[in-house]
């Protein structure tokens, strides 16, 4: 009966290669999950794009959608949202000055950003997270900028079979945002995040972020470990005075073996993997599973589900 009092979320990460959803509940002692289902597109479904139609196949898109909300045994609703990382531009700016509302300070940041966009900036949907004072007294925010057109045809094929977004973000910000809380709020410290063809890095001193590089970029590709290398010397460049005292890192793409050997080869910080199953108990789900639930591949979708109650 109390379970049917508290509120269940529901968080969805689509990514190029399929959909994932979970069904999650906080209670008092933290985060449980109640269920999970990956559903894997059938090839070509999607066309990751800034500016163009994302969704390539509609049928194909729509006839997994359907399969995983049969699955997950709900009748729509609302969900935290994540959606490919590919499609949204995220960057920490820094102005001398910010005005006093939303709208104009949403305007200011299109018009700043107007000729980096990859698409017209009239059709910019942004969306912004204030953080700490530079120390020259700038205000500095951690911005992401998607074209509404391509969010909005994701929106739209969800409420086909009346699923409804409530907060829509990338994967990268959902996945850390998961993480966030066994980052430690001292020194100087780096989190890197790696999706199916997506990596990130975020840099943290004394826990405020001060640091922020995307790569669209999968393990698998040859090349991977040189842009993690031209990321890492991209943030000491910007922070010359800096070096980074530990990295903690996540993948929802497996090889976390490979990836903490290859990290370690970067540089003389300290690596740690962080793992799931210390921010949120998935037992249930263990003890009735045949093999070994890898609760990683999960976080992007989790974090959409807590976005719910933020």
């Amino acid at each position: 009966m109390l379970r049917k009092l508290q509120r269940i979320l529901t968080g969805m990460e689509i990514t190029s290669e399929g959909v994932k959803l979970v069904r999650v509940l906080r209670e008092k002692r933290g985060w449980k999950l109640l269920g999970c289902i990956s559903v894997p597109f059938p090839d070509d479904t999607l066309k990751l794009s800034y500016k163009n139609q994302n969704v390539n196949d509609p049928q194909a898109f729509t006839r997994v959608i359907r399969e995983v909300v049969r699955r997950a045994e709900i009748k729509g609703g609302r969900i935290g949202l994540s959606i490919p990382s590919e499609v949204v531009k995220v960057s920490i700016q820094h102005y001398a000055e910010l005005p006093g509302s939303v709208e104009e300070t949403e305007r200011m940041v299109a018009w700043w950003s107007r000729k980096s966009l990859p698409f017209p900036v009239e059709g910019s949907q942004i969306s912004y997270h204030m953080l700490s004072q530079s120390a020259r007294g700038e205000k500095r925010m951690l911005v992401a900028i998607g074209f509404k057109e391509v969010i909005r045809e994701y929106e739209m094929d969800l409420r086909e079979v009346k699923i409804y977004p409530e907060v829509i973000r990338p994967s990268c910000l959902n996945q850390f945002n998961f993480y966030q809380e066994r980052i430690p709020p001292s020194g100087i410290v780096g989190f890197l995040g790696l999706l199916e063809n997506f990596f990130t890095l975020f840099v943290f001193d004394a826990g405020d972020l001060i640091f922020y590089h995307g790569v669209r970029r999968g393990f698998s590709d040859i090349h991977f470990f040189q842009d993690v290398e031209m990321t890492m010397e991209l943030f000491q460049n910007e922070n010359p005075d800096m070096g980074l005292e530990r990295l903690f890192f996540s993948t929802q793409a497996g090889f976390g073996a490979d990836l903490k050997k290859g990290l370690e080869s970067l540089g003389e910080m300290e690596v740690l993997e962080l793992d799931a199953k210390e921010i949120i108990d998935a037992s249930e789900l263990e003890n009735g599973s045949d093999g070994r639930l890898d609760l990683d591949r999960y976080a992007s979708a989790i974090g959409a589900a807590q976005s719910l109650v933020e």
